[in-house]
């Protein structure tokens, strides 16, 4: 897309019909999610079809530390394409040619940061995680490689929300396809042709990192963005910062919280269980990342709605979006959660084909996923109180969910229930924190609705 049709794109946005809007934003930013869900499914994949259950445990415990990149990444992708949305939806362009420079410095500087960290405390974190003996060394070894991409990874996924926040999904989504084709492509090589094992699954993430971040900032420097952006002036505006790290530090502590309650999780079934338990969790976790992916691609659809709109105080426009996309969410992933009920085990096949299911495996798998279906209103939730700025509401109901109803919970179930209890208290937490979201999120719509009648009395 041309920088003359953005402000047709940016038009439709404020005024165009939102069925219409929701499947065009919509089914580009479903494929980028699952396009980024795939990375992490074929990376689990590989380990445990071409490797074996071992490998399979060791990057299961792996995996959500590397989550810590990713939420890097999306905090400051995040922070920025709510500031950039809102300011193209009130015109302001100041803001608009500022946001690319403050965003590629705050990637180099955390992600440097992150990598030493992260690289010297691999073997400890693993450790944390609940491995032990040959399942910790070779986790550490794919964490630690893993974490060379993370300078590229975050500038990639960061500046890929920009390209998002000014509605270009279908291109963000390519862009993603290109990063993952390319991760595919390398790990069968580096695995069976040079033998390099979890190592080498990390290090086709590294390979594909570098070209994905050179493809996204290229589209910055050449001019294809509606943005401007003069590459030999790009500065930190400190301005800005306040914006940007009010909802980037709410979606980093999404992360690191989610980090947390993976180790407490991960240690709770070391404990109560034995490595094929681990096993059978981080298939479990594998797959419902998997399928919830597509809710982040509605999600990351609704953002510039909602963003663009708070910027013209369209009040009205912003609760009818929410609802429209809320629905949307929720008939799709109604279509995939079936499948998952009726037979779990053809799919967490492809993960652990050698497993041997118990009644009651298969029967915390249907518990874990059973609230699926409302998962796509909570998950718009987020992305309303992430679009208009309000991060202190999105830094509560992470703690609230993630931390004050989980720990509590998953140290008592298994008490009573063994390791079956660590997927009802799961189960049981999502129970509670989404009644709590649906009432913060009818107040914030109240007081949007209470916004624009007091507009309309102003204009009479």
């Amino acid at each position: 897309m041309t920088k003359h049709l953005q402000p047709n794109l940016t038009n439709e946005i404020l005024n165009g019909n939102l069925i219409k809007l929701m499947f065009k934003l919509s089914i580009p930013g479903i494929l980028g999610m699952l396009l980024i869900g795939l990375n992490t499914f074929v990376d689990a994949l590989c380990a445990g079809q071409l490797i074996g259950e071992t490998a399979f445990a060791a990057i299961s415990l792996a995996i959500p530390l590397t989550s810590i990149v990713i939420g890097c990444a999306m905090s400051i992708g995040v922070g920025s394409a709510s500031v950039l949305s809102r300011a193209i939806g009130s015109g302001d362009t100041k803001t608009q040619s500022r946001i690319f420079g403050t965003l590629i410095i705050l990637s180099v500087i955390i992600s440097s940061f992150i990598t030493i960290l992260g690289y010297s405390f691999g073997e400890e974190l693993i450790s944390l995680m609940g491995g032990k003996g040959e399942v910790a060394s070779s986790g550490a070894d794919f964490f630690k490689t893993y974490m060379l991409s993370s300078v590229f990874l975050v500038i990639a996924v960061s500046s890929s929300q920009l390209i998002k926040a000014e509605g270009k999904i279908a291109l963000a989504t390519f862009f993603a396809g290109i990063y993952v084709i390319t991760n595919c492509i390398l790990n069968p090589i580096f695995v069976l042709l040079f033998n390099l094992g979890l190592q080498g699954i990390a290090l086709a993430t590294v390979i594909s990192a570098i070209v994905y971040a050179l493809i996204n900032c290229s589209y910055f420097i050449f001019g294809k963005s509606s943005i401007p952006v003069n590459p030999k002036k790009l500065t930190l505006a400190l301005d800005l910062l306040p914006a940007i790290l009010s909802v980037g530090g709410a979606v980093m502590l999404m992360q690191v919280v989610g980090i947390v309650q993976q180790i407490v999780l991960f240690k709770a079934i070391a404990h109560y269980g034995t490595d094929s338990d681990i096993a059978f969790g981080g298939a479990t976790i594998r797959l419902y990342a998997l399928v919830t992916a597509p809710l982040y691609g509605f999600v990351q659809a609704l953002n510039p709605v909602i963003g663009m709109n708070y910027g013209a105080k369209n009040y009205k426009r912003i609760k009818n979006a929410y609802l429209t996309f809320g629905m949307g969410g929720s008939i799709f992933i109604i279509i995939v959660w079936i499948p998952l009920q009726l037979a779990p085990k053809m799919f967490l096949r492809w993960l652990i084909p050698d497993f041997n299911f118990t009644y009651n495996d298969l029967l915390n798998f249907r518990i874990v996923n059973f609230l699926l279906p409302i998962g796509s209103f909570t998950s718009c939730s987020i992305a309303l109180f992430q679009s208009i700025g309000n991060g202190k509401i999105v830094g509560f109901i992470t703690l609230l969910k993630q931390i004050i109803l989980f720990l509590p919970v998953i140290l008592l179930f298994p008490i009573f229930f063994g390791v079956n209890g660590v997927y009802y208290s799961v189960a049981s937490v999502d129970i509670f924190a989404s009644l709590i979201i649906a009432i913060l999120t009818w107040r914030e719509l109240r007081e949007s609705y209470l916004k624009l009648e007091l507009n309309n009395i102003n204009k009479s």
